[in-house]
């Protein structure tokens, strides 16, 4: 049995770079223009376990639903996964689906720790520093790249305790052979991405 965390964090739908833009160009900084979770707002799944190995992926725009879990979730959960979450219905009802033992945290009434060792301590630290990594150095990234980056930051993450961190990121990247299919799959998953938007 391992003890899985997951949590939803969210950026800025960027368009940073691109050469057609679809909406109004926002400034650095600025708000988006609708209030609370909206299509201008990117949605990523974060996943952790207690054994260091973490997941990020772009999930939708907006609020995510179910199947933007499943999608995420379904090749990296097993039967004896205890998984710990928000109190978002979307989790509830997957861990029902997959008849998961399933722990909400519930923030909004200010709980962190269930019975000492159900939390989502590790996923919100990983989101704290995966933010301020895409602010700090690189002054935001736009949406269709986004994932470049998380797979980027998940590999510093992945080694970063290394005492010889640049021969294994090298060691790392070179055997990922799924990188140019990734590459070429950027423009198809960015238009999935958007239209996903005009679906919801």
């Amino acid at each position: 049995m391992g003890i899985t965390e997951s949590d939803e964090t969210f950026f800025h739908l960027s368009e940073k770079g691109l050469k057609q833009i679809i909406r109004e160009p926002r400034k650095r900084g600025e708000a988006a223009s609708k209030r609370g979770i909206s299509d201008e707002l990117v949605a990523v799944i974060v996943t952790a376990d207690r054994n260091r190995e973490i997941d990020l992926s772009v999930a939708t725009l907006g609020r995510i639903k179910k199947r933007d879990i499943e999608k995420v979730m379904d090749d990296r959960i097993a039967e004896t996964t205890v998984l710990c979450s928000d109190g978002h219905v979307s989790y509830k009802g997957y861990a029902m689906d997959k008849g998961l033992e399933h722990h909400a945290i519930r923030i909004d009434l200010k709980q962190r720790v269930k019975q000492k060792i159900y939390h989502l301590q590790h996923v919100n630290n990983i989101d704290s520093r995966l933010k301020k990594w895409i602010q700090s150095d690189f002054n935001g990234v736009s949406t269709k790249y986004l994932q470049n980056y998380l797979n980027w930051f998940r590999s510093k993450e992945l080694l970063k305790t290394s005492e010889n961190f640049i021969k294994e990121f090298k060691l790392l990247s070179l055997e990922d052979d799924q990188t140019k299919v990734r590459f070429k799959s950027i423009p198809l998953e960015y238009v999935l991405l958007m239209k996903k938007s005009s679906q919801n």
